[in-house]
């Protein structure tokens, strides 16, 4: 049940983000875009918008491969949706740290998404490389990882919403939403984790004891 929830909540998630993003697919003045002068720049644009465009693709694989009904039954779709999954990040994540450095907020909010950008790549290639070694284990927990700084797209949404339904300045909020998402949701990540790992501990423990 627990896990249908987590499931359910990375695809409600992923569907928002969707909805939230695509208009920067089509607009050049949309959403944060009006408030960048370089956003006048075509080279500027299309970066910013594969690194949308990816970032929806890995967004909206990502909470599949967390079923484990198509992990153990249907390998070669859980297999092509891996990869399908781990261009959209790389691509994402590399346009992503190029985008970074025009960000608004100064050099506080650059460093943040610097870094998101740069953890983000480093756990999705570890978990490629992982399973290619035949490690299951970290394959799992490289995932795990990968995907909290893939969802830190939309807990950074979520946050902005504060200065958007309240009187709260926007641009503090907004160098906060460069560190904390990520931060959080490793956090989350790395919590899961070890909490499934004691559990499967216990089980093994009572089991043979």
């Amino acid at each position: 049940m627990k896990k249908k929830a987590f499931i359910t909540f990375l695809v409600v998630g992923a569907i928002a983000m969707i909805v939230m993003s695509s208009h920067y697919l089509y607009s050049n003045t949309s959403g944060i875009l009006k408030r960048k002068e370089v956003a006048s720049s075509l080279w500027y644009l299309l970066t910013f918008r594969a690194h949308v465009l990816f970032g929806l693709f890995a967004i909206t694989a990502g909470p599949i491969q967390f079923i484990k009904r198509i992990r153990t039954r249907n390998t070669r779709l859980h297999r092509v949706l891996g990869y399908f999954y781990f261009v959209g990040v790389i691509l994402s994540s590399l346009s992503g740290s190029i985008v970074a450095q025009f960000a608004m907020g100064g050099r506080i909010t650059s460093i943040g998404f610097s870094i998101l950008a740069i953890l983000w790549f480093y756990a999705t290639v570890k978990s490629i490389t992982a399973i290619r070694n035949g490690n299951i284990s970290d394959h799992e927990k490289w995932s795990y990882f990968s995907y909290a700084l893939t969802f830190a797209a939309i807990t950074q949404r979520s946050l902005l919403l504060i200065p958007l339904l309240t009187g709260v300045p926007f641009m503090p909020i907004y160098q906060l939403s460069a560190w904390l998402p990520w931060l959080l949701n490793l956090s989350i990540a790395y919590l899961i984790l070890r909490f499934s790992s004691e559990r499967y501990q216990k089980i093994a423990t009572n089991r043979f004891s």
